[in-house]
């Protein structure tokens, strides 16, 4: 399945901050309750009410699509057409929408790959996606969790697999009591896929510690990154930090390289690295404008922020596009930041079009290193993704 199923994104990358895609599948959306998306704008100045509205809008247009597959792809179209906070939240929404069509549908661990959406968008169709994921928790038996390999086999694309991957992180939390020890330790019998797995195990702890989704808050609460990744084995550091700014935002916005340093000024080695991807996350939604933030980095803060950079928000632009974002590697003074970039740049656009950019945008670069190190890249696709959405 080809991830270019729409264009026309550019322009909506600015209403957001962090994850925003196109939407998937290869039939015609349901119709949708336009009036109701609207009323629930009017409430986005109390954030809890407006999340509560456009959890019941949503859930609608997903009852009303043909199929799971088509509401999640209508909700992606609508959240592109709001923008603003609808686009920004549509994940974590759909989350609660996904968990509670799986309850009132009987979605099973069966019948699982039968409702997942066959999109390779990270807003709204992977929200509901891990929502569906982590209804079936039940399901799952602890006692043999690499099971949950044999169900993502059925994936369609390798973004697909990543987010199935993720979905059985947020399982094995509602399956532990949201409790992060025993659920790393589910997401570590998974072998090379752990770190993708556990990514999605401590999106669902900043869930719990917010009180998001129905979770159970933790036994203890640890609401400071540096000290929750600080404690965690060194293989699931990246994943603690990735997701530690998403949920639970710092003061001050990150804009400028400044904004990063002051982030994660005292921190060193991979807690600095991790904090600087986090932050790089968190910054502008456009990747173009990420890079040149990232650019202004020096050694490994600026290979560290360049793993944040969201090349999935380009999802559905042509190759051109792509291989001009690529390009963009040249803003980095230093060899090693520039060949990171063609690197890091060359998997995640090859994760979010199946391959095809490592096919067709690669070869187009201008120069012979570049294109040498973006395919590099794009051949490492099918490995752990360990910092990315």
């Amino acid at each position: 399945m080809s991830g270019r199923l729409l264009v026309g994104l550019v322009p909506a990358l600015a209403a957001v901050s962090v994850l925003v895609g196109a939407c998937g599948g290869d039939s015609e959306p349901a119709p949708t309750t336009a009036a109701g998306i609207e009323r629930c704008a009017e409430l986005e100045e109390d954030a809890e009410a407006a999340r509560a509205c456009y959890r019941e809008e949503l859930a609608a247009v997903v009852s009303a699509a043909e199929t799971p597959q088509d509401g999640a792809a209508r909700a992606d179209a609508l959240a592109r057409e709001q923008g603003g906070f609808l686009l920004a939240n549509c994940h974590g929404i759909m989350h609660t929408v996904g968990r509670e069509y799986a309850r009132a549908e009987g979605v099973t661990l069966a019948s699982l790959m039968d409702n997942l959406p066959q999109s390779n968008d990270p807003g709204c169709s992977a929200g509901f996606a891990h929502g569906l994921v982590t209804g079936v928790a039940p399901e799952v038996d602890a006692s043999s969790p690499e099971t949950a390999l044999d169900v993502c086999e059925d994936t369609e694309t390798r973004y697909q697999r990543y987010s199935c991957v993720h979905g059985f992180g947020h399982a094995f939390m509602r399956i532990s009591g949201e409790e992060l020890d025993p659920a790393l330790g589910l997401c570590s019998a998974l072998g090379g896929e752990a770190p993708d797995c556990a990514q999605g195990a401590f999106h669902d702890y900043w869930f719990a510690v917010a009180g998001l989704d129905e979770t159970e808050q933790p036994a203890e609460v640890v609401d400071d990154p540096r000290r929750l990744c600080a404690d965690q084995p060194e293989r699931y550091v990246l994943p603690c930090w990735y997701r530690a700014y998403v949920d639970s935002r710092p003061p001050g916005e990150i804009t400028v390289t400044a904004d990063l340093q002051r982030l994660c000024a005292e921190l060193e080695g991979i807690q600095r690295e991790g904090c600087i991807t986090a932050g790089s996350v968190i910054g502008p939604a456009d990747p173009r404008s990420q890079l040149a933030m990232c650019a202004g980095l020096r050694g490994a803060d600026a290979q560290a922020c360049i793993h944040g950079v969201k090349a999935q928000n380009f999802l559905g632009q042509s190759i051109e596009a792509d291989v001009a974002l690529v390009e963009r590697c040249e803003l980095f003074a230093e060899p090693a930041g520039r060949q990171e970039c063609y690197r890091w740049l060359g998997k995640t656009l090859s994760v979010v079009t199946d391959g095809e950019f490592g096919e067709a945008g690669c070869p187009a670069l201008t120069q012979a290193d570049a294109r040498r190190l973006c395919e590099q890249g794009a051949a490492a696709m099918d490995e752990p993704l360990v910092t990315f959405s």
